[in-house]
């Protein structure tokens, strides 16, 4: 009775056109991303996760008419409780209020707190308006260092060895609605030039799209750059892909999505058409073509018929000539298929993909690699699943390269109550499984790996959240500086605790043990041995009334080597100012560092400009203070200036090679205008 009171409070007093007022909209957003990124703590691009937020705060999903895209891609829900929500309306008929969300097993009061902003359960009067309520954008970033850095420096003869200036530019403009999505993205790294005669065209990156969906039994259909998600990853899988995270029953990937590249990666992207129909009620078919040039190590080409390369580059860096060089000097192109089919409680997805690779492949294989790809053609066939069965949700993918190795997934997700949950999976990848798009659930990749994955959440109440996993694997092969079979173990628990609204608690342990070689000077008799990594974590947040909210957090890291202890410690704390009202906003961090070496170094997701993310690792003895502020200009322009200083206390060279700083310190500036019309 007080859980429904207290939700039946919620919708009451939420409203998104009310919430907007009360909390500006990217102030909420922004909360959701960097959750999501403490939890990840993995280094990749978060636009795709805001824009696609974003979207959906804007255009609601009305859960009587929606598909599992839409849920799947605000990162809320898992394919166990999107199945569930799809059964209780088969079976109940549609939504009349939110109230019964809380009916649904699996759906506690946070699930649907969480939700509310982006759902509804019926549509606006214009809901088929195609070219109604657009809203667009302009965005303009520069970032750069403020030390000289070496590459950037004249040598005696008045020569630098980058070619361009050190700041990183960025542009990007997107137009949207509900049925519509355009986009451009173009880019300058550090280093590299702005027009002139080594870029005639300004920034050296430029990406675009264009998406239509749900028009007719076309759900989505993409003209430009996009990524694809089949399955579990087995066969294919672009864009974010989370691993392992304190999110631990999230495991399961949502697959069968074709989505807009709106990143500023340079080389994992298809650039091509693609479309997703559904040709029937429960027949979903993918089909996708690309052809794009992409960066690779050239070697002599004076008496090849085809360009030689070595291998791909994904760094998208052009600084130098040789680097320049090595700019889309390859063509690829790729074609792939993807058949949905669902029967009762069953999806049975069925994947084909061809890769070809127009140049011949030169790789310098040795016996730790000798199964790796090394032609340029490749197949991948992939049939992947999805079971409910009451509370029980069984999910996998198998898949077979065309050389004939073989990698397989499968899973299980079972939601005991509203407050215990459970998940499960075993994987076993070949060391000849050969697929280079590839991104299943792994330690390391889809390939030379076997493991078996446990993990359960438990929430007593509304204050307490008990999360914890286990996961053992081996590797069957050698790997990298591991000259034999070997095997790893992580651990992993962590329990919140909120006191009041205003106040939260959590304290992580996580061990991470892993056989690799050491006395790497004696190549031809290295050592074998067990590195272990543990790391505590304390962290606290909380608000002081509807302006002020702080952080502080405490993290220590002990590495066991063979040839001693390593020990870490982090401390920071954060201070943001966001009232309701004012222009002005600002956040603030100061923290504290002190490591032995690189293997202790401690992680920290760190609060950035409006699409930007910054996860730096520490290590070595040093504090770094950061603060970022944001300002509205006027109406519908936004400045966002982050100014941040390491000062290292053990040191007084800063990084290596050409990126060399002389000094202690390293300060860097990043500005940020967006128009919004």
């Amino acid at each position: 009775m007080k859980k429904s009171v207290f939700i039946l409070f919620i919708l009451l007093f939420y409203n998104p056109s009310y919430s907007q007022n009360v909390e500006e909209k990217s102030v909420f957003l922004e909360q959701i991303v960097e959750e999501i990124a403490e939890n990840s703590e993995e280094e990749i691009d978060f636009t795709e996760l805001y824009e696609g937020l974003e979207f959906y705060y804007r255009n609601p999903i009305n859960l009587n008419n929606c598909n599992k895209e839409d849920l799947q891609n605000l990162h809320i829900l898992n394919s166990f409780q999107i199945e569930k929500l799809f059964s209780h309306i088969q079976k109940n008929g549609k939504l009349i209020s939110y109230l019964e969300l809380q009916s649904i097993s699996t759906y506690n009061i946070n699930t649907i707190k969480q939700l509310l902003p982006f759902i509804r359960i019926s549509e606006p009067i214009n809901a088929h308006n195609i070219f109604g309520n657009i809203e667009q954008y302009v965005l303009l970033r520069d970032e750069r260092t403020l030390q000289n850095q070496k590459g950037y420096l004249e040598d005696e003869e008045g020569e630098k060895h980058y070619l361009g200036s050190n700041n990183k530019s960025l542009f990007r403009y997107r137009l949207s609605n509900k049925y519509l999505q355009a986009g451009i993205t173009a880019e300058k790294d550090k280093g590299e030039t702005f027009f002139g005669d080594h870029q005639k065209y300004g920034y050296d990156f430029y990406s675009a799209h264009l998406r239509i969906r749900n028009i007719g039994k076309i759900e989505t259909a993409i003209i430009g750059d996009y990524n694809v998600k089949f399955g579990q990853g087995i066969s294919i899988f672009g864009g974010i892909g989370f691993g392992k995270s304190s999110e631990v029953i999230g495991i399961q990937k949502t697959g069968n999505i074709i989505r807009p590249h709106t990143s500023s990666d340079e080389n994992r992207f298809f650039r091509g058409t693609s479309i997703k129909l559904n040709l029937t009620k429960n027949w979903d078919l993918i089909s996708f073509y690309s052809y794009n040039s992409v960066d690779a190590n050239i070697t002599d080409t004076t008496e090849a018929e085809n360009l030689v390369y070595t291998s791909l580059q994904n760094s998208g860096m052009h600084r130098t000539e040789n680097e320049l060089l090595d700019k889309d000097a390859i063509k690829e192109q790729h074609f792939g298929l993807h058949s949905n089919y669902k029967i009762g409680k069953l999806n049975w997805g069925l994947s084909y993909i061809n890769n070809h690779t127009f140049g011949d492949i030169d790789r310098n294989l040795r016996t730790y690699n000798q199964f790796d790809l090394n032609t340029n053609s490749n197949d991948i066939i992939a049939s992947d699943y999805q079971y409910l069965y009451r509370n029980f949700n069984f999910f996998g993918e198998y898949g077979r390269s065309k050389n004939g190795g073989t990698a397989q997934l499968h899973g299980v997700l079972i939601g005991l109550d509203k407050t215990l949950s459970a998940a499960f999976m075993y994987r076993d990848y070949d060391r000849d499984f050969q697929n280079n798009y590839a991104n299943s659930f792994a330690e390391s990749e889809t390939q030379n790996e076997k493991g078996f994955y446990s993990a359960i959440e438990f929430k007593p109440n509304l204050k307490w959240k008990i999360r914890t996993y286990v996961d053992f694997y081996k590797y069957p092969w050698l790997r990298y500086y591991t000259n034999t079979n070997s095997y790893g173990k992580d651990y992993f628990i962590q329990t919140d605790y909120k006191i009041n609204r205003n106040t939260n608690l959590y304290f992580r342990y996580k061990k991470e043990s892993k056989e690799e070689n050491f006395n790497l000077e004696d190549i031809n008799s290295p050592i074998i041995g067990l590195k272990t990594k543990q790391v505590y974590r304390f962290n606290a947040a909380f608000k002081e009334g509807e302006n002020w909210s702080f952080k502080n957090r405490v993290e220590i890291s002990k590495v066991d080597l063979p040839e001693g202890t390593e020990n870490g410690f982090m401390m920071y704390q954060d201070v943001k100012f966001k009232p309701m009202f004012s222009k002005l906003s600002f956040s603030l961090r100061y923290t504290y560092f002190n490591t032995e070496s690189y293997d202790s170094r401690i992680y920290a997701y760190e609060n950035d400009v409006l699409y930007g993310y910054s996860i730096p690792s520490f290590y070595g003895k040093g504090k770094k203070i950061y603060v970022l502020l944001k300002y509205n200009i006027i109406k519908n322009t936004d400045l966002w200036i982050k100014l941040s200083e390491t000062i290292y206390d053990d040191r007084d060279i800063i990084k290596s090679g050409w990126e060399e700083i002389e000094g202690n310190k390293l300060t860097e500036l990043k500005i940020q205008l967006r128009y919004k019309f």
